[in-house]
Order: structure tokens, then sequence, then C-alpha cells
């Protein structure tokens, strides 16, 4: 969008070159504001519904942004058309923040490398759809649009398709066996765990039982967060 809005109401509508410039400037003035607040929104939710309640953020508000990308492809007059699109990128600025909600609690020892590869997925992204959709001749600039808005709702989908034992998903909810100490440790070796590398991981987790929201609530027989599983393991002597 960044690099087609300009152009697009420029020349679908003829307007002055520096309107539309101001005009296109404006999808990305909403980063100050919208990125933040899907980010606020996700935490607020998962209050009380966990991440359970991140991932249905996420996919609400993406599904949403998807929509009014397609409708800013098809509507016909400048005014709507400016309307939808601040909507539009209320709403997709929005989805970027509400997916760092839920990237820290994806792996604890990896989070670097999760948040590089998704932040970099954004832009492998703008390319593809640069391409498939912008590029040549083969569709109008408002058809590209629309399909992209396809795109976006189509894309969504894949939400529905996370899962965390120890929470759930969108449709599933959490093993009952599933713990947060479970789930971080899991990428520790046992050889890692003697040497105490994995105890920021164990406090990590202790605080993402929060990520159960109050509609849940602790699990039986949880263990408190000055637990041994914090201290490192010693090996067992041998008799």
């Amino acid at each position: 969008m960044d690099n087609i809005v300009s152009n697009y109401f420029f020349d679908r509508f003829n307007v002055d070159i520096t309107l539309a410039g101001t005009i296109g400037a404006t999808f990305g003035l909403a980063n100050f504001f919208s990125r933040p607040f899907g980010g606020v929104l996700s935490d607020i939710v998962a209050k009380r519904f966990g991440m359970r309640g991140r991932l249905w953020t996420l996919w609400i508000v993406q599904t949403l942004g998807g929509v009014l990308c397609l409708i800013l492809g098809r509507v016909s007059t400048l005014g709507s058309s400016v309307a939808v699109m601040i909507f539009f990128s209320i709403f997709v600025e929005a989805a970027a923040g509400a997916t760092f909600g839920i990237i820290p609690f994806i792996s604890r020892r990896s989070l670097g490398v999760i948040s590089g590869c998704t932040g970099a997925g954004g832009n492998v992204g703008s390319i593809v759809t640069q391409m498939a959709f912008f590029y040549g001749t083969k569709y109008s600039t408002e058809e590209g649009i629309t399909l992209m808005g396809i795109t976006i709702i189509c894309v969504s989908t894949i939400v529905w398709l996370v899962y965390f034992p120890q929470w759930g998903g969108m449709a599933c909810p959490a093993s009952k066996a599933a713990t947060e100490e479970d789930y971080y440790g899991s990428e520790w070796s046992d050889e890692e765990k003697e040497k105490g590398l994995h105890t920021g991981s164990m406090k990590f987790a202790a605080n993402a039982r929060s990520e159960r929201g109050s509609k849940v609530g602790p699990k039986p027989g949880d263990m408190s967060p000055d637990n041994n599983d914090l201290k490192p393991t010693k090996p067992t002597e041998a008799a």
C-alpha cells in the first residue's frame, strides 16, 4: 500500500499529485497509534481470555482489515475511498501490534529469531503481493487492491492452526496435562538443564501462566513460581 496508494488516488480520481501524496501519507501515519493499540487490545483481551483471546483478537482485526481492503478496491468515489483507506490502515496496523502480542510466547529461547522472521515475513509478503497483483498490466490497481484484500482474509485463517498445548488455540482448549514449564522446558536438553541454563525460561513460564486468562485460572497441582524447577538441576551421584 505504501508503494501504490498515492499513485492510486492520482490516477483513479485525478487529484493533484500533492493531495494524492498527502492522502497516501495518512496510511503510514496510522502506525503512530494503531499498531500500539493492537498490542494493548491484545493485552486487555488476554487478561480475561488468555492466549486464546489473543488469537481471536488477531484473527478478527486482521480479517476486518482484509474486508476493508477488498472494499477499498470496489468503492468509486474519492470521499468513500479516503474513509475506507483510513479505517483499513488502522486495522492492518493494529493487526501487526496484535501479532507481536503473541510472538514473545512462542519461544523463550528463540525469541530473537522468531521476531526477526516475523518482521522479515512482512517484507517478503509485500514483495510477493507487489509482483502478483501490481506488476505489469494483468490487473488494474483497483483490481489488485481487491485481490489483496481477498488474500489477507484467506491468509488470516492460518491463525486458526496456531495451538499452544498449555493454553489451547482458537477452536481447541488446552491440554489438561500440559504446563508452561513443560512447554518452555522442552527447548532445553537435559545437559543444559543440569547446568541451570533453563532457569530464565522457567521464570518466564511462571509469569506466562497469566496467559490462561481469568476465566481459566491455575490448573490443579501447579507449582508456585519459587518451586525447585527454577533452580539448576545437579547431576545425581552414583550410589
